[in-house]
C-alpha cells in the first residue's frame, strides 16, 4: 500500500523540502518529492512540518503507565502513551526481573501499539551510595557479575544499554561481561572524580547518564566527572533540557563547550509525566507533580521527569535558539547511531522505516506514523492517561 503525505516543510537526513512530499510503501519511505502530480489520494499537511520519529534510549514512563511495569498491557499502554510526544522508538527503563521480562514479552510478540520498544536500558542497580537519586532507601545490591548475567536472563537478551557507576568496587568485571554481551554501557549515578571518571571510559563506558545529574560537580580544585566528560573526545552524553535538571545557563555552557553530535536527548521521564498536577505513589514513594508538571519528592529531590524529549526540543529551538537541525539530530539521528541503527531508523531517508512525527506551527504532535503506521492521532487519542494511576489529592 502506498500513501503520500504533503507538508508545509519536511526534515529530511539530506536538505529542508518546503511544500514536499514523502511516500510510504510497506512500512517504508520510497520517494521523497518536490512535486506529485499523480492519482492517488495525498494525506495534506500544508500548514505542518515533518520531523523523523523520536528515539528516547531513557525512559522509565508517561502518563501512568510505566515501564516497571505489572504486565504486558502496562508496556502497551507506556508505548501507546510515549507515542503521543513523538517517539516512535523507545527504550524502557527498569532494572526489575519482573518488569524486563515483561517488556522482553511485549518485544518478542511483535505487535507495535505505540512506540517500538528498540531493547531494555537498566538504570542501575549498581549506583553510587552518594548518588541514589530518588531511589535513594532501595536496597541496591554490589556490583557482581552473576546479579548482571541473571539481569541479562531476565530480560531474555533484550538488554542492551546499562548504567553503572563505573568508581565501585568489583565494577570493571561487570563491564566486562556487558561488553561480551554487546550491552552499551553508560557511566552513572558516580562519585568518580576527574581521573576515575576517565578510568571509566578506559574500561568501556561510551557515554553519560543524564549529564550533569546524580554526578560529582566541578569544584575549582578538582574538575570531577562532569570536566571529564566535557574534554573527551569521544563520550555520548545523555542530556535532559527541561530547564530543571539543568539551568538554561548551565546547558547553554555545555553546548558551548562540547559539539552537539556528542549529545543525545531524552526525558528520563517517570510514570507520572504529563500527569495532572497532584500527589501520587509511584514505585514505592509518595511523589509529587508540581503546577508546572515537575516531577519531586516530599523533600525537593527530582523523581525523574515530568516532561518529554520534544519538550525538550522546543526549549532548545525556542528559548536557546538551537539550529533546529541539530536539534532534531541529537533526538533522532544521534540515537539510532549509538545503537547502530541508523541503517533502518534515525532520519527521513529512502529506504528508510517510514518513522515520522507531524507537527503543527508551535511543534506540538498532531499524528506519530511508525514503521508507516499511524500509532497517534491528536484528534483521536485523547484519553491515553492510566486511570489506575490515582491522585491522591483527589481521593
Amino acid at each position: 500500500m502506498k500513501e503520500i503525505f504533503k507538508a508545509g516543510r519536511i526534515y529530511t537526513e539530506q536538505r529542508i523540502m518546503d511544500d514536499a512530499y514523502l511516500v510510504v510503501e510497506d512500512g517504508r519511505i520510497s520517494e521523497l518529492l518536490d512535486d506529485y502530480t499523480g492519482m492517488l489520494p495525498v494525506h495534506d499537511h500544508t500548514d505542518k512540518i515533518i520531523i523523523p520519529g523520536i528515539i528516547d534510549i531513557h525512559s522509565h514512563g508517561c502518563m501512568g503507565y510505566s515501564a516497571t511495569c505489572k504486565d504486558m498491557d502496562e508496556v502497551y499502554g507506556f508505548t501507546k502513551a510515549i507515542a503521543a510526544t513523538g517517539v516512535t522508538g523507545v527504550f524502557a527503563t527498569t532494572q526489575e526481573f519482573d518488569s524486563m521480562a515483561k517488556v522482553a514479552d511485549v518485544i518478542d510478540a511483535g505487535i507495535v501499539k505505540g512506540a517500538r520498544i528498540l531493547g531494555i536500558q537498566a538504570e542501575g542497580p549498581f549506583r553510587h551510595p552518594k548518588y541514589m537519586g530518588a531511589s535513594k532507601g532501595f536496597n541496591w545490591p554490589k556490583p557482581s557479575v552473576d546479579y548482571a548475567k541473571q539481569m541479562r536472563e531476565a530480560a531474555k537478551g533484550h538488554l542492551k544499554y546499562m548504567s553503572v557507576s563505573t568508581d565501585l568496587e568489583g565494577i570493571e568485571a561487570v563491564m566486562q561481561y556487558l561488553l561480551s554481551q554487546n550491552i552499551r554501557i553508560a557511566a552513572g549515578h558516580t562519585d568518580a572524580d576527574y581521573e576515575e571518571m576517565k578510568k571509566g571510559f578506559r574500561m568501556g563506558a561510551t557515554s553519560i547518564s543524564h549529564f550533569g545529574n546524580a554526578m560529582r560537580p566541578i569544584h575549582q580544585r578538582s574538575g570531577g566527572a562532569i570536566t571529564a566528560c566535557l574534554l573527551d573526545e569521544d563520550i555520548i552524553l545523555e542530556i535532559i533540557c527541561d530547564h530543571v535538571h539543568l539551568a538554561p545557563e548551565i546547558i547553554d555552557l555545555y553546548f558551548r563547550v562540547k559539539d552537539s553530535e556528542h549529545f543525545i536527548l531524552i526525558s528520563d521521564s517517570s510514570e507520572l509525566a504529563c500527569m495532572p498536577a497532584g500527589r501520587y505513589y509511584a514505585r514505592g514513594k509518595e511523589r509529587i507533580v508540581t503546577e508546572a508538571g515537575h516531577i519531586v519528592l516530599d523533600d525537593g529531590t527530582i523523581s525523574g521527569s515530568g516532561k518529554y524529549v520534544l519538550y525538550d526540543m522546543r526549549n532548545l529551538i525556542f528559548k536557546h535558539q538551537m539550529p533546529v537541525e541539530k536539534v532534531i539530530k541529537m533526538a533522532s539521528l544521534q540515537p539510532a547511531k549509538y545503537f547502530h541503527l541508523e541503517e533502518k531508523k534515525g532520519s527521513i531517508a529512502i529506504g528508510k522505516d517510514a518513522d515520522f512525527v507531524i507537527l503543527n506551527q508551535d511543534w506540538h504532535v498532531v499524528q506519530t506514523y511508525v514503521e508507516g503506521i499511524k500509532q497517534y492521532d491528536c484528534q483521536i487519542d485523547t484519553q491515553l492517561i492510566n486511570p489506575a494511576m490515582k491522585n491522591l489529592l483527589a481521593v
